[in-house]
């Protein structure tokens, strides 16, 4: 009677733990465990940039970058954000704590069976340097660790988050003429439904990815010479353009989600916002000194830049990217369209 007393008690134990461990580590509700797959730049990066000295492309691995991050010890981890970014957000609503690891963290920690994140700050989609590998090259990492075997080759319940700030492919649109602009865009959202069409052929079953959000209302591009942050922010034709070009060719397709962050980030932070969360709406909290410098900057010994003190009043952490109440915010706009569209 004792022994069977004991392997009753040892069954129920494995089991409670089992479903403890599964939980930790992503179960939705309904039972469905996505794997995701990151691809993108600082929006949804949490540590594949290298960490290197002090520059504006390896800031997110110096303070202030983390400093309110509660999960990771308040301290810089590879975000570009003073907490958690947008695919630690989306990650969330999948049942995870968190993004997936950093690719770049794959020898030291191992592959995570829930999914993997190969995004890259300072990437574009047709732009992209050996540091910041472009989203072609994020994607043919992929495919190769998945017919490696490295990344399991059964991809059920996958979803993949391709995110884009357009800081990197349309850095120069200022100095564009409009037919530029309309080529480079056709260019940007034709390697975006490359790489979504690649990945659902590799057996990727959805595809979630952002629309171009308003960056002449970044504080990046709102940002006058002596300091000033202009309202006038919303007339910028390549949102529009891109954005108009990336429903034709990627929205209409089945599987395929539209992050809307055109549309979020207005709501939020635009010209005419909807909600009022946000006291700060143009200017960063982290705000450097100089137009060409940038959050976190040293020089001698001296900062760079100046620091809001109640970051939840913000929308901008720095001059593209969202704090980590910005973030939360726009995920919380889409979360039940999420859901119904993962049937989770």
């Amino acid at each position: 009677m004792k022994l069977l007393f004991a392997a009753l008690c040892a069954l129920s134990c494995s089991t409670a733990a089992g479903h403890v461990e599964s939980r930790r580590h992503g179960d939705s509700d309904s039972g469905r465990q996505y794997k995701l797959f990151v691809f993108g730049d600082e929006f949804v990066d949490t540590g594949n940039y290298p960490v290197a000295d002090l520059a504006t492309n390896t800031r997110a691995w110096y303070y202030p970058y983390g400093s309110n991050d509660k999960d990771h010890g308040a301290s810089p981890s590879g975000r570009f954000s003073n907490g958690l970014v947008l695919s630690d957000f989306f990650a969330r609503i999948l049942g995870q704590k968190e993004s997936p690891p950093a690719e770049g963290k794959r020898e030291q920690d191992g592959v995570d069976p829930l999914g993997m994140n190969f995004a890259v700050a300072s990437a574009g989609v047709v732009e992209g340097t050996r540091e910041a590998p472009k989203l072609g090259r994020q994607v043919d990492k992929f495919r190769r660790l998945v017919r490696h075997g490295i990344i399991d080759n059964d991809l059920t319940d996958s979803v993949a988050l391709i995110a884009f700030s357009g800081r990197r492919d349309y850095e120069r649109f200022n100095d564009m003429s409009s037919t530029e602009v309309k080529a480079m865009a056709q260019q940007v959202t034709d390697n975006i439904a490359d790489a979504v069409d690649q990945l659902m052929d590799l057996g990727v079953e959805k595809v979630v990815v952002t629309a171009l959000p308003p960056i002449g209302c970044t504080p990046w591009l709102s940002r006058s010479d002596d300091g000033v942050y202009d309202a006038k922010c919303d007339s910028q034709k390549v949102v529009t353009i891109h954005n108009s070009y990336l429903e034709e060719k990627v929205f209409q397709e089945k599987g395929v989600f539209n992050l809307d962050l055109e549309a979020a980030f207005n709501h939020n932070a635009g010209p005419s916002p909807r909600s009022k969360h946000f006291k700060y709406r143009l200017e960063p909290c982290c705000e450097s000194s100089e137009k060409s410098g940038y959050c976190g900057q040293v020089e001698d010994g001296e900062e760079q830049y100046t620091l809001g003190s109640k970051p939840d009043k913000f929308f901008y952490w720095d001059d593209i990217n969202p704090t980590h109440a910005g973030w939360k915010a726009v995920v919380k706009e889409f979360e039940e369209s999420i859901k119904n569209f993962l049937d989770i």
